[in-house]
């Protein structure tokens, strides 16, 4: 799985959006395990942005965001009328979005790397030392908090285009 951390504040986040219709997009594996994306935390988040003047057009999620077919056939007509797509998402599931609907992706994530969940419930990323830091832990140490849009996370977001 792909351990991911938030890239930008949500004031920064906020000012990336404005003018823009937005679709929020997420995966419902690795993210959501991450904390970060998943159906909920985007609904949250969509419901931010929107309080905050930003036009929500959508909503949309799949398994496995990394897998073509998987975002294909989520593919919804409220996706043509957006300028934009949120994609709460790995880096790769972010430009599999834009390149499946051609459209601009705003990817607030950091992707920290390969990992796993363990027993205890906690996302580790995979080191060759065996260290395998938890995502807390990564997190902090490059200035990243983990999880949804909540508190004030660093650095800036990541914006791909076609």
């Amino acid at each position: 799985m792909q351990i991911m951390a938030r890239s930008c504040r949500y004031p920064e986040l906020l000012e990336q959006c404005r003018g823009r219709k937005v679709y929020m997009w997420t995966c419902n594996t690795c993210a959501r395990i991450c904390g970060i994306g998943g159906d909920a935390n985007a609904r949250s988040l969509g419901e931010r942005l929107s309080a905050d003047g930003i036009d929500i057009v959508g909503y949309g999620s799949t398994g496995a965001s990394c897998i073509a077919s998987n975002v294909r056939k989520c593919q919804t007509p409220e996706i043509a009328g957006c300028d934009t797509i949120l994609s709460l998402t790995c880096d790769i599931g972010a430009k599999l979005c834009g390149a499946v609907s051609g459209k601009e992706v705003l990817n607030p994530v950091c992707t920290l790397g390969a990992g796993y969940r363990d027993d205890g419930k906690v996302c580790r990323l995979m080191r060759t030392d065996g260290s395998d830091p938890a995502l807390s832990e990564e997190a902090e140490r490059r200035g990243l908090p983990p999880g949804p849009f909540r508190g004030a996370p660093e650095g800036p977001a990541y914006l791909y285009s076609l």
